[in-house]
């Protein structure tokens, strides 16, 4: 039985109904996109995995609330992020504190030499992503859900128990991290291959 005999609506249906090859369905369905997501949130592939089986598992359990006129891709995404963050705060004795990250000397000469602009990233996505990997997971997670989630700061700092300031505060290392690494990383790269 493959995903392609029913319908996405199908397939939750036989979810909401408790029927494990439905699940099962879902879960083929909705993996690719799940791990993008929680890839996202995770440094390695064991923890996305974990962060991805762990959402999954809310969605099975709590599908009758789903809302069927909404995208069921949008509820999943919500359900991962929330998964993530929960995921964090439990690991929040060793990675939530805001404090000054080993590279500190990176950010330090990425602050005296940054004239990158934005728009000047055009190295390729996986080398791109590829910094993101290097950052602390705390600045992570806020770069994610600010950049990329689109919460603001005083949710941010809602969802993970910290101060609108220390979110503001952990954007801008993040980024200041990002354009350090790329500096570091990609554009010296760039210019030796020329």
């Amino acid at each position: 039985m493959t995903s392609r005999q029913y319908t996405e609506q199908e397939i939750i249906k036989g979810c909401r109904r408790g029927k494990r090859r439905f699940q099962e369905l879902l879960y083929r369905l909705y993996f690719g996109f799940g791990m993008s997501v929680c890839l996202r949130y995770s440094y390695n592939r064991e923890d996305a995995i974990e962060i991805l089986n762990d959402g999954f598992m809310k969605v099975f359990n709590n599908i009758g609330v789903y809302d069927d006129s909404r995208p069921f891709r949008t509820w999943f995404r919500r359900i991962l992020v929330n998964t993530a963050i929960d995921h964090h705060r439990a690991n929040r004795e060793d990675r939530l504190r805001i404090t000054a990250y080993d590279s500190a000397d990176e950010i330090d000469e990425a602050r005296k030499t940054d004239n990158l602009q934005d728009t000047e990233i055009t190295a390729g996505a996986e080398a791109i992503l590829a910094l993101f990997d290097r950052l602390p997971e705390n600045y992570r997670m806020i770069f994610n859900l600010y950049e990329v989630e689109g919460y603001n700061h005083d949710e941010i700092a809602g969802m993970l128990g910290i101060s609108p300031g220390t979110s503001r505060s952990a954007l801008s290392r993040a980024k200041t991290m990002i354009r350090a690494l790329y500096n570091k990383n990609l554009k010296d790269n760039r210019h030796e291959a020329v």
